[in-house]
């Protein structure tokens, strides 16, 4: 499909902020059972969903406007996304579910790797981004820049099996949250009707034929949205748990951390804007309803089948330590092309 050469009108631009956010929300709440209703609760409208759709709009924007999407700079934009973690729900100084945190200068160690370099760089922000591009547009950008390790995945025989085991162990995951298999069959179907539906109006709107880029915010939108997301912060962290703000010392722990990742994110773009074009054959993503309704099924009985066994919490041990292994070996990753740049 070649690219619609008209640019998009602001109502289409704000529809396609609304899809992307979504997507976020999903991925990042509901399969982690954080907020398995999340489309059907007021209260996560208002606090949950603009603090994920800002955030989304205004890294991607950065490390799309000056660079392109390779891993190693959407990685620590991610990571970056994660660290609201701190000061807005304090759960990296703070976690709730654990009784006995391990604390590496002031913040909770397993928990921040956790939700700083897997869940919210990969789910809340890498997936959905990945996803929207391949279902809502015309440009594979992201697909064509991943390392070809990755990228073999999606043009391999055993796509359709990956797709499959990812959409059962993302249900026996989001069954954690449940406090019913009621709840986990509720879930299963809801947010994907939901979700469809949304794909299915930009669709017949025509939005499929623009291309990635086209669509995020203007130098002017940007400008807008980086002070609704700074409001946010302000707002969040002074309404969530107050209480909870500890003494300069974990909070510099943080104040480093985000340096950090800005200084890579930062590094990595400017990589990225240099790097040269790399060309592959474009993967085919099966967006058709048959298909989709396949992986929500089985993402269904997944949730169900966690919830009435209680093998959630089990596999949620398990895809712990993988998911915070694939982010450290990421950020191992990032560094190194990183430090390509500079001639190390």
């Amino acid at each position: 499909m070649e690219v619609n050469e008209a640019k998009p009108s602001t109502r289409m631009k704000l529809f396609f902020w609304f899809i992307l956010g979504s997507f976020s929300v999903f991925f990042a709440e509901v399969v982690s059972g954080s907020q398995i209703l999340a489309f059907f609760t007021p209260i996560d409208w208002l606090l949950v969903f603009p603090l994920y759709t800002l955030h989304t709009l205004v890294l991607w924007t950065v490390v799309f406007r000056y660079g392109r999407g390779h891993l190693y700079a959407l990685f620590p934009a991610g990571a970056l996304f994660g660290l609201y973690e701190a000061y807005i729900t304090k759960v990296i100084w703070y976690p709730g579910w654990s009784e006995s945190p391990i604390y590496v200068g002031g913040v909770a160690l397993v928990e921040t790797l956790l939700l700083v370099l897997f869940w919210h760089s990969f789910m809340a922000f890498i997936v959905p981004l990945f996803l929207a591009e391949g279902v809502l547009t015309s440009s594979r950008e992201v697909y064509t820049l991943l390392p070809g390790r990755v990228k073999a995945v999606f043009t391999s025989k055993s796509a359709r099996r990956i797709a499959i085991l990812l959409a059962i162990s993302a249900g026996i995951f989001q069954s954690i949250g449940a406090p019913t298999p009621l709840h986990s069959l509720a879930s299963g179907v809801l947010n994907p009707i939901f979700l469809m539906a949304l794909i299915a109006a930009w669709r017949r709107r025509g939005g499929a034929e623009y291309g990635f880029r086209d669509l995020l915010p203007g130098p002017r939108g940007f400008g807008v949205l980086l002070v609704l997301l700074g409001a946010d912060y302000v707002i969040l962290g002074v309404l969530l748990n107050p209480d909870l703000l500890p003494g300069i010392g974990p909070q510099a722990t943080v104040w480093a951390m985000y340096a950090f990742f800005s200084f890579l994110l930062y590094a990595a773009v400017r990589r990225s804007g240099a790097a040269v074009e790399e060309r592959s054959d474009v993967y085919h993503l099966d967006t058709s309803v048959r298909w989709i309704a396949i992986l929500t099924i089985l993402f269904t009985a997944g949730s169900v089948f966690g919830s009435v066994t209680g093998f959630g919490f089990i596999f949620a041990m398990l895809a712990w330590v993988i998911g915070i292994s694939i982010g450290l070996v990421t950020l191992g990753y990032t560094i190194r092309q990183v430090n390509h740049m500079s001639g190390r």
